[in-house]
């Protein structure tokens, strides 16, 4: 049943992948596409993908620091970095599964608990939610004109035609805080009694793993290259995106506030829950693009362009990422099991 629900959500995300790319490219000549690609220039998007590694490599870090306070201080950079790029590797297959494999990958390296590792990795997406939202704030405060009425839209667009659902959005809301409160009234009441249950003591393990990797942040040992590291992060993503403005003569006059619409408007594009922002990253860019006059066959142009560049990427090192892995645990293992050949002997 566990793996039906998986499929089932993995082919919902396809097929919404599939829908927003036909949405974007039904009117679009693809021709005029062919020829634009003629006049890319490599260089700039070389540099996107050299950047991007860069904001991973900076994240590997950060990760490190936010496990060195859950008593794991032996951490490298280098196989914490693998990690991260496998899970990147991951979310091109299934969305959001990448936030999990990469947790597993470093449970097998480097023996942290999933559970840990999955609570760092939430409190490091909440802090990127944060960043993300902070800088919508910044890019709608500097062109207002051009972006509020267009994020407003999208939202009270979605309400006008789905207003419906609303009553079954505050049910639903309900019924999950109900089931809150009556899981935090067993646990605290009749604890004694859950406890004699084999599968109680395990969950109540894995949320207080799952806890203590929340509240990493707190007892950090390094808060200013935690703080340096997020900066960098940021900066790159930012970097890597408007770099390719001066990959094509059809966006290389564009100004760093387009660029910081652009980055932002992506971001909110890959957010979505499809395979790498695949088919939504299209249309949000295109369409912001438009809002400064560019037409549409140049602003799906431009996205694609983007979008492959980093997607090649992840597939060439979250790939390589992969392989690397597979050989060190492989070593490991067999490292393991000469140790125990030895130690019978």
């Amino acid at each position: 049943m566990k793996h039906l629900t998986t499929v089932i959500k993995y082919l919902i995300s396809l097929s919404i992948s599939l829908g927003l790319l036909y949405y974007v490219f039904k009117d679009i000549d693809f021709s005029e596409l062919s020829s634009r690609a003629t006049d890319l220039r490599y260089s700039w998007l070389l540099l996107s993908m050299a950047l991007a590694i860069v904001s991973h490599i900076a994240r590997a870090y950060r990760w490190n620091l936010m496990l060195k306070p859950l008593g794991h201080k032996n951490l490298s950079v280098f196989r914490t970095f693998l990690a991260v790029m496998v899970g990147y590797f991951g979310n091109l297959i299934i969305p959001r599964a990448g936030e999990v494999i990469r947790c597993g990958m470093l449970k097998r390296s480097d023996q942290v608990p999933v559970s840990t590792g999955v609570g760092s990795v939430v409190a490091e997406r909440l802090l990127d939610l944060i960043m993300l939202l902070a800088s919508v704030v910044l890019v709608i405060f500097l062109e207002f004109d051009k972006l509020y009425g267009f994020i407003i839209g999208l939202f009270s667009n979605k309400y006008d035609q789905h207003s419906a659902i609303v009553p079954i959005l505050l049910i639903l809301t309900g019924g999950f805080f109900t089931m809150v409160f009556l899981g935090i009234y067993l646990w605290k009441k009749q604890r004694t009694w859950l406890r004699k249950n084999a599968l109680f003591l395990r969950v109540e393990a894995f949320i207080e793993q799952l806890s203590a990797g929340l509240m990493s942040i707190q007892s950090l040992e390094n808060k200013t290259g935690f703080f340096l590291s997020t900066i960098v992060i940021w900066v790159m993503y930012f970097t890597m995106s408007y770099v390719i403005f001066f990959s094509t003569p059809i966006t290389e006059h564009l100004t760093l506030r387009i660029g910081l619409a652009m980055f932002v408007m992506g971001g909110l594009g890959m957010a979505a829950p499809v395979q790498g922002g695949i088919g939504a990253y299209h249309w949000i860019v295109s369409q912001t693009l438009a809002l400064y006059g560019m037409n549409l066959t140049d602003g799906v142009f431009f996205a694609t362009v983007m979008h492959t560049t980093q997607t090649l990427m992840i597939l060439i090192v979250g790939g390589l990422s992969l392989a690397v892995s597979l050989i060190m645990f492989q070593k490991k293992g067999e490292a393991s099991s000469g140790e125990s050949i030895i130690s019978t002997s």
